[in-house]
Parts: C-alpha cells; structure tokens; sequence
C-alpha cells in the first residue's frame, strides 16, 4: 500500500516538492527510495499518486502519474464524543478516524473526568492528522471546537437523525438505524463518559427526538464505543 502525505496544497504542475515535516518523516524516518510511489493529498479531497524523482536533505519531489478528487460522502457522520481520559484520547481519536468519521465534536459531559484545555483543539488534530494519513483518506476529519448538548441540539436539522448509544438501552441500535438513513444528510452519533450519560442529559436528547440504543449485550470503553457504532451504522446504510 502507498504511503499518503498531506499537503497544504497540490500544484498544477508535473512535479510536486514536499518539504517540512512531511519530508523529515519520509527522508529520515521511512527512508523512501528513487522511483518510488507515494499518495499525496490536501486533506480536503485532492489527491495524486506520484514517483520520486528526486530527494534531498530537506525535501524530496515526485512527478505526478494519476490526479483525482474525493468527494465528501453523505450522509455526513458525525460523532459527539464525550471527552475521554487523558489517556484515551489518542486512540479515540484514531478508532473513530478508521472507522470512517466525518466529523468529531468533543463533548464536556457531566459525567467526564477530563476537561477541555485551551491547547485541546490544536491536539486533537494533531492526532487527527496522523491517523488520516495511517487510514489513506484523503479527507481529515474535522475537529469541532467543544460544544454543550444544549448547543449541540440547537443546530440539527430536519434531515439529521441522532443516534445515542446507552448501555442499558431496550432498543437495539439494528432496529433503528436501517437503509433509510442513507438518504439523510447527517447522522449524529453520541457517545457518553465512561461513568454513563445521566438522566438529565438522555431526556435533553430524547426530548430533541434522538434515539436511544444498544451495541449488544457487551459494554465499551468510552474510547472505543463510537468506532463499533460507526461500523454498525456503516454496515446498515450500505456504505459497506
């Protein structure tokens, strides 16, 4: 499999240069070779397959064999990931990313131990970044600075379906979700703390119609929840 590198932007030209960090990794660290093919994408879509032509100290150029363009898939999925702990983030972050997200909205629920710093955002794109390249996605989810639930609720649309995902649901998350929804243009997929979602805040969500499910009789870490509800959602609209 090629290995991708983000960009900023993707000339025109037959040859592109990468330098910065991108370089540094695929220089030092890969050790990439003459005459090798790599992916290189503005993570907003544009991508090309490319064949290194030439490599120096700093920078490495690579003429270009095949352009394309990914179009943004609908409905767009966005996770509502309720903040997780210090430790957890990173491989939150990176499930949902391989999972296929579209969209990430940290969430400060009552119930979370984490709380959001001023340096958080910057973070989880960072991470975001990473895992974008690792996946071979040619989009980078975005990250959406923390919303309230409140907040949250305020910006759905007539064309949006919330999915919240509860360990003590009756419902199961099969039994909602079915081939209809791929007709939408946004599914909301919420994710509480590891302490659960409290009273209050699951009659805020069933109040703006969300629906309320299970994953099955297992219960999920925080982190890892919202990668099996993107799968099983994935797996019901036919996008896989």
């Amino acid at each position: 499999m090629l290995t991708l590198f983000l960009v900023e932007t993707i000339s025109q030209g037959e040859v592109i240069e990468i330098d910065g960090d991108e370089a540094h990794h695929a220089i030092k660290v890969l050790r990439i070779n003459l005459g090798e093919k790599v992916l290189i994408s503005d993570g907003s879509g544009n991508w090309v397959r490319a064949k290194v032509e030439d490599i120096a100290k700093k920078s490495f150029s690579a003429r270009v064999l095949e352009r394309g363009f990914q179009e943004s898939r609908t409905p767009k999925l966005v996770v509502v990931q309720a903040l997780p702990k210090s430790d957890r983030v990173k491989e939150a972050i990176e499930i949902l990313i391989e999972s296929g997200v579209d969209s990430i909205i940290p969430w400060q629920s009552e119930r979370s131990i984490s709380k959001w710093q001023k340096d958080s955002l910057s973070k989880w794109q960072s991470v975001a970044t990473a895992a974008t390249k690792q996946s071979r996605r040619f989009r980078v989810p975005e990250i959406i600075q923390q919303l309230s639930l409140a907040e949250l609720l305020e910006i759905e649309s007539e064309r949006s379906a919330i999915v919240v995902m509860h360990e003590s649901a009756e419902v199961k998350i099969s039994s909602v979700v079915t081939a209809k929804f791929a007709e939408l243009n946004e599914i909301v997929i919420v994710i509480g703390p590891e302490g659960g979602l409290t009273e209050n805040e699951l009659a805020l969500l069933q109040g703006a119609g969300a629906h309320i499910v299970g994953l099955g009789p297992e219960v999920f870490r925080s982190a890892h929840a919202g990668g099996a509800a993107l799968s099983a959602v994935s797996a019901l609209i036919g996008r896989w």
